[in-house]
């Protein structure tokens, strides 16, 4: 910590602000590394092919991931809400981070696919594969959850 010249708290080094963002960086890694295994991965996949399916189902157009998201069992996506204790920065930084990383796994998995553009999300190639085998095209008015 560097000690200003005028009266109040010390303000952090220029090289303190950096070593908080490596360390920041050092966490979400070593977090989603332990949450997006493979097998989470896929369960979360088949779930986020199933909200996206009937999001546009029932209102004709992709979601956001937002609204995909909300379609999701929130133990699975769990990791995203709870900061860690000693998080050093604001808390909307972990779940955008978090969040980032489970899109980048489900894109590079196949389960989605999606551009910058807004409301560009589709089940990807295993998503629609997975979709098709498991609830063939006359079952699939009211696919079931499956919390695995």
């Amino acid at each position: 910590m560097t000690t200003p010249t005028g009266t109040g708290p010390p303000e952090p080094a220029v090289n303190d602000r950096a070593a908080v963002r490596v360390e920041a960086r050092d966490q979400v890694r070593r977090a989603a590394g332990l949450w997006l295994t493979g097998d989470r991965v896929a369960a979360l996949g088949r779930q986020m092919v199933l909200s996206i399916t009937r999001y546009r189902r029932a209102n004709r157009r992709s979601p956001t991931w937002a609204e995909a998201v909300a379609g999701v069992d929130p133990a699975l996506c769990e990791p995203i809400t709870t900061v860690p204790e000693g998080w050093p920065l604001a808390p909307a930084v972990w779940r955008r981070e978090l969040r980032q990383r489970l899109m980048s796994e489900l894109q590079h998995a196949r389960w989605v696919t999606y551009t910058r553009t807004p409301r560009s999300l589709h089940p990807g190639e295993v998503g629609r594969g997975w979709l098709t085998t498991t609830h063939p095209p006359h079952d699939r008015q009211h696919p079931p959850d499956t919390a695995q």
